[in-house]
Protein backbone atom coordinates (compact mmCIF):
# COMPACT_ATOMS: atom_id res chain seq x y z
CA UNK A 1 0.00 0.00 0.00
CA UNK A 2 2.52 2.79 0.97
CA UNK A 3 4.58 1.91 -2.35
CA UNK A 4 1.38 2.36 -4.19
CA UNK A 5 1.24 5.61 -2.44
CA UNK A 6 4.47 6.55 -2.81
CA UNK A 7 4.14 6.16 -6.59
CA UNK A 8 1.50 8.09 -6.98
CA UNK A 9 2.60 10.77 -5.28
CA UNK A 10 5.92 10.60 -7.38
CA UNK A 11 4.06 10.96 -10.25
CA UNK A 12 1.86 13.74 -9.58
CA UNK A 13 4.25 15.84 -7.81
CA UNK A 14 7.38 15.03 -11.50
CA UNK A 15 4.53 16.44 -13.53
CA UNK A 16 4.04 19.38 -11.58
CA UNK A 17 7.87 20.02 -11.97
CA UNK A 18 8.30 19.22 -15.64
CA UNK A 19 5.27 20.99 -16.26
CA UNK A 20 6.18 24.60 -18.38
CA UNK A 21 6.18 27.84 -16.39
CA UNK A 22 5.28 30.48 -19.02
CA UNK A 23 8.17 33.16 -19.60
CA UNK A 24 8.90 35.85 -21.63
CA UNK A 25 11.66 35.17 -23.86
CA UNK A 26 12.39 38.22 -26.08
CA UNK A 27 10.86 41.86 -26.22
CA UNK A 28 9.81 42.89 -29.47
CA UNK A 29 9.03 46.33 -28.75
CA UNK A 30 11.54 49.34 -28.62
CA UNK A 31 11.24 51.10 -26.15
CA UNK A 32 9.32 48.52 -23.48
CA UNK A 33 6.10 50.23 -22.29
CA UNK A 34 5.71 49.30 -18.11
CA UNK A 35 2.09 49.68 -17.31
CA UNK A 36 -0.39 49.44 -14.20
CA UNK A 37 -2.97 46.77 -13.65
CA UNK A 38 -5.38 48.30 -15.92
CA UNK A 39 -3.05 48.89 -18.76
CA UNK A 40 -2.20 52.76 -18.33
CA UNK A 41 1.75 53.96 -19.61
CA UNK A 42 3.63 54.01 -15.80
CA UNK A 43 7.15 54.30 -17.98
CA UNK A 44 9.05 52.88 -20.94
CA UNK A 45 12.21 51.23 -20.79
CA UNK A 46 14.95 51.14 -23.28
CA UNK A 47 15.39 47.89 -24.96
CA UNK A 48 19.23 48.05 -24.52
CA UNK A 49 18.59 48.09 -20.65
CA UNK A 50 15.89 44.82 -20.63
CA UNK A 51 17.10 41.81 -19.45
CA UNK A 52 18.50 38.92 -21.82
CA UNK A 53 18.12 36.14 -19.55
CA UNK A 54 14.14 34.79 -19.62
CA UNK A 55 12.01 36.59 -17.49
CA UNK A 56 8.83 34.34 -15.16
CA UNK A 57 5.70 35.49 -15.83
CA UNK A 58 4.05 35.79 -12.64
CA UNK A 59 0.85 36.51 -13.10
CA UNK A 60 -1.31 36.90 -16.71
CA UNK A 61 -4.29 38.83 -17.14
CA UNK A 62 -6.10 37.12 -20.15
CA UNK A 63 -9.08 40.30 -20.62
CA UNK A 64 -6.52 42.90 -20.78
CA UNK A 65 -3.88 40.46 -22.34
CA UNK A 66 -0.91 41.26 -19.99
CA UNK A 67 1.86 39.55 -17.80
CA UNK A 68 3.23 40.38 -14.96
CA UNK A 69 6.87 40.22 -14.93
CA UNK A 70 9.76 41.02 -11.98
CA UNK A 71 12.50 43.76 -13.54
CA UNK A 72 15.26 45.15 -11.02
CA UNK A 73 13.13 44.25 -8.11
CA UNK A 74 9.67 45.32 -9.23
CA UNK A 75 7.22 43.65 -10.29
CA UNK A 76 5.33 45.35 -13.58
CA UNK A 77 2.73 44.14 -16.41
CA UNK A 78 3.86 44.30 -20.28
CA UNK A 79 1.40 43.77 -23.33
CA UNK A 80 2.12 40.62 -24.71
CA UNK A 81 1.62 42.06 -27.76
CA UNK A 82 5.33 43.35 -27.66
CA UNK A 83 6.74 40.05 -26.22
CA UNK A 84 7.49 36.71 -27.10
CA UNK A 85 6.04 34.06 -24.77
CA UNK A 86 7.22 30.76 -24.17
CA UNK A 87 4.83 28.90 -24.25
CA UNK A 88 2.93 31.13 -26.54
CA UNK A 89 -0.68 31.29 -26.53
CA UNK A 90 -2.57 29.07 -28.58
CA UNK A 91 -5.85 30.72 -30.52
CA UNK A 92 -8.76 27.96 -31.08
CA UNK A 93 -10.08 29.20 -34.47
CA UNK A 94 -13.63 27.22 -35.64
CA UNK A 95 -12.93 25.11 -38.87
CA UNK A 96 -15.18 26.35 -41.77
CA UNK A 97 -15.55 24.78 -45.27
CA UNK A 98 -15.16 27.67 -48.06
CA UNK A 99 -18.55 28.08 -49.79
CA UNK A 100 -18.30 26.47 -53.14
CA UNK A 101 -18.70 28.53 -56.13
CA UNK A 102 -21.43 27.92 -58.37
CA UNK A 103 -21.85 28.74 -62.26
CA UNK A 104 -23.14 31.89 -62.03
CA UNK A 105 -20.38 32.95 -60.34
CA UNK A 106 -17.81 31.89 -63.06
CA UNK A 107 -18.52 35.58 -65.02
CA UNK A 108 -18.95 38.83 -63.82
CA UNK A 109 -19.50 41.80 -65.96
CA UNK A 110 -18.63 44.07 -63.14
CA UNK A 111 -15.59 46.29 -62.30
CA UNK A 112 -14.01 49.01 -60.64
CA UNK A 113 -14.98 52.27 -62.30
CA UNK A 114 -15.67 52.61 -65.77
CA UNK A 115 -14.41 49.33 -67.87
CA UNK A 116 -16.47 46.72 -70.29
CA UNK A 117 -19.25 45.83 -67.88
CA UNK A 118 -20.34 49.26 -67.18
CA UNK A 119 -22.93 50.43 -69.36
CA UNK A 120 -22.11 54.03 -69.63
Amino acid sequence: MTRAAIFFLAAVFSQAVWAAAPTVEAFLADPIALLDEQGKLERELPLKDAPKNPLPVLQYNEALELVQVELAGRKVWLDTMDLRLNPSKMVKLPCQKMPASKIADSQNNSTIGFGAGCKQ
